[in-house]
């Protein structure tokens, strides 16, 4: 299916691996120019299909350095068309193990890069009378899991304010959504994995295997299938779709809404 991305400038946080790099790859392959912002990336571009991956050094723990991002990348491109807000994941602890310092963190992990950069690209989109904002989320806002305190209530409040973003962009022209992965076979999904082994004294395939058992398709998701989901939220083919947060696990969550 033909998205429609070609020739845009899009900006892909935390892309240096997992699926922030499969949703950067596949909107070159679309055709985009791609600026990935991490704090560990290459210095090269990369051609990929009709699209380039254009790399840029960003740590989003520093708060000026993300509040100048998207200044940053207009500035070089003169536009900007999609923005995928995607974050590190925080610590996985419980909610009775966290000291003030884990809020804190995650806080500057996942919630204020959120807020500076959605702020800003609405800001410049609004300008264009166009473009497209997809919050990169996860299903525990959703469906809580053990451990996931600090996701589950940073990634839920980042949630609350792309839905109200949404609301008032709207009429401008610009499009605010939401993607929330269940289990996805990435590098941060295997050491969740291996850390329960070790703490529980199993076998990796036996915690993978009590992963999956949940989710009715039988497996985990594969990068590149968030990433296709991302693509087309990003698209004109999603031309009539705002303010939604789709859950992309394999059916794994079950609540109705």
């Amino acid at each position: 299916m033909y998205l429609g991305l070609d020739k845009g400038i899009a900006l892909v946080t935390a892309a240096s691996r997992g699926i922030g790099r499969a949703t950067a790859e596949r909107l070159a392959m679309e055709g985009m120019t791609v600026i990935v912002a991490s704090r560990s990336v290459g210095s090269e571009r990369e051609d990929l299909g009709e699209g380039h991956i254009v790399p840029i050094e960003v740590d989003l723990a520093d708060a000026d350095a993300t509040a100048a991002l998207v200044d940053t990348v207009v500035d070089a491109y003169g536009s900007l068309e999609v923005a995928v807000l995607n974050t590190p994941g925080p610590r996985i602890v419980p909610a009775l193990g966290t000291s003030w310092s884990d809020w804190q963190a995650a806080h500057d992990l996942l919630l204020r890069p959120v807020v500076q950069l959605g702020t800003a690209a609405a800001k410049q989109m609004q300008k264009q009378r166009h473009g497209s904002i997809v919050l990169m989320s996860s299903t525990w806002v959703r469906q809580p899991a053990a451990g996931g305190v600090l996701s589950s209530a940073y990634r839920s409040a980042a949630s609350a304010f792309v839905k109200t973003l949404a609301n008032e962009v709207a009429s401008d022209g610009v499009r605010v959504n939401q993607v929330m992965p269940g289990a996805t076979g990435t590098a941060r999904m295997h050491g969740i994995v291996e850390m329960k082994a070790r703490n529980n004294a199993t076998a990796v395939d036996d915690e993978i295997a009590m992963v999956v058992q949940d989710i009715p398709l039988g497996r985990w998701a594969e990068a590149i299938e968030i990433a296709d989901t991302v693509a087309f939220l990003a698209s004109p083919r999603a031309a009539f779709i705002t303010g939604t947060s789709l859950s992309v696990d394999g059916g794994a969550v079950r609540a109705a809404h």
